[in-house]
C-alpha cells in the first residue's frame, strides 16, 4: 500500500531548460488529449508574442508634443532611454506572473499525458493518483522556478554554483520522497525507469506512433519497449555529450554557436547508434520508418535548440 500521508517536499529532479523549450515547440500528435495541449501551447505561443510586444512598447518613449529647438533635441537624444536595448528578453517575459501561470497550467497537462500509463502500471488508487500528481507538479514547478534563475545571464559564479548545489539537493530529495511514497522497490524500480525514457516517450507518442502506424507495421508493445529503452541508453551513455544544459551549465554566455554544432553532431551520432542497434528486434521495413522518424525528431531538435538559445540568451543575441 503507497503512504499517501507523506506530504509534499517540493523537491525537484535536474532543472532543464528543455521543459521550457517543449512548451514552446512540441510537435503534433493523434492522440486527443496531446492534441487539446498543443492547442493550448499554440495560444501560449500568440501569447509570448503580445506580451513582448506590450513590453516593448512601455519600454519606448513617449512621442513629442512639440517641435524642439535643435540643441534640446540633441539633449534629450542622448537622454531619451533606447528602446531597443530596453526590449524585455524571453526570460524576462516567461518570468511574468501571467506567463508562469500559464506555463504551469501547461505542465500539470503534460504530467497528466506523459504519466497516464504509468500510473495506471503502479495500480495506483484514485487518491494515490492524485497525491503522486500533485509530487510530480510541485517537482515541475521547483524546474521551473530554478530554471529561470539560472538563466539569468548576470549571475556571479559563485551565485550559480550556489543555485546548482541547491537542485542537486532538491533533487535527492525528491527522489526519496517519491521512493517512500512508492513504498515498493519494484514500484521504485518502474518509475525510475519510466522517468528514464520520459523524454523519449513523448517524442514517440507525439510523433513516432502515427509515423509507424501509417507505415503498415506498427510497433508491438515489446519492441516500443526496446526502441525506447534503446533511445534513452544511447543518450545517457558516457559517450554522449549530454543536452545544452550538461555543456554550458545553464550559463546563457557559454551557449555559443560551437557549442550547439557540437550538440547537433551528437544527435547525429546518436541517430546512427540507435539505428544500427535497432536490427536486433526491428524488421527490414521498421527500421526504414525509424530511420525518416530519427530525421523528423533531428530537425524537431534543431528548432528546440534554437528555441533554447533564445531562451537563453534572447531574441536579439
Amino acid at each position: 500500500m503507497k503512504n499517501i500521508v507523506i506530504s509534499i517536499l517540493g523537491a525537484v529532479s535536474l532543472v532543464s531548460i528543455g521543459a521550457v523549450a517543449w512548451l514552446l515547440a512540441t510537435p503534433p500528435s493523434v492522440d486527443p488529449r496531446v492534441v487539446k495541449l498543443e492547442t493550448e501551447l499554440k495560444e501560449a505561443r500568440q501569447s509570448i508574442a503580445k506580451l513582448k510586444a506590450e513590453l516593448v512598447r512601455k519600454a519606448s518613449p513617449p512621442a513629442p508634443l512639440a517641435i524642439m529647438p535643435k540643441a534640446a533635441e540633441t539633449e534629450a537624444s542622448a537622454s531619451a532611454p533606447d528602446a531597443t536595448a530596453q526590449q524585455p528578453s524571453l526570460r524576462e517575459m516567461l518570468a511574468t506572473p501571467s506567463m508562469r501561470a500559464m506555463m504551469e497550467q501547461q505542465q500539470v497537462a503534460q504530467i497528466e499525458v506523459g504519466y497516464a500509463q504509468l500510473f495506471e502500471q503502479l495500480q495506483l488508487t484514485p487518491e494515490e493518483k492524485e497525491h503522486f500528481k500533485s509530487l510530480l507538479v510541485a517537482r515541475q514547478k521547483m524546474q521551473t522556478e530554478l530554471g529561470l534563475q539560472l538563466m539569468d545571464p548576470n549571475l556571479s559564479d559563485a551565485k550559480r554554483a550556489e543555485l546548482m548545489a541547491e537542485v542537486k539537493h532538491q533533487s535527492s530529495v525528491y527522489d526519496a520522497t517519491i521512493k517512500s511514497f512508492l513504498n515498493d522497490d519494484n514500484d521504485w524500480v518502474s518509475y525510475k525507469s519510466w522517468e528514464n525514457t520520459q523524454p523519449e516517450r513523448s517524442q514517440y507518442n507525439a510523433m513516432g506512433r502515427s509515423l509507424f502506424g501509417a507505415s503498415g507495421e506498427p510497433l508491438s508493445n515489446q519492441q516500443e519497449e526496446q526502441l525506447l529503452k534503446l533511445m534513452s541508453d544511447v543518450r545517457l551513455s558516457p559517450s554522449s555529450v549530454g543536452g545544452l544544459n550538461d555543456q554550458t551549465g545553464t550559463d546563457p554566455n557559454k551557449l555559443t554557436d560551437e557549442v550547439i554544432e557540437q550538440q547537433m553532431e551528437q544527435l547525429a551520432s546518436n541517430k546512427r547508434i540507435i539505428y544500427e542497434r535497432s536490427a536486433e528486434f526491428l524488421t527490414a521495413g521498421q527500421r526504414q520508418t525509424l530511420n525518416a522518424y530519427l530525421d523528423q525528431m533531428m530537425s524537431v531538435s534543431k528548432s528546440g535548440i534554437e528555441i533554447s538559445k533564445m531562451i537563453l540568451r534572447g531574441t536579439n543575441q
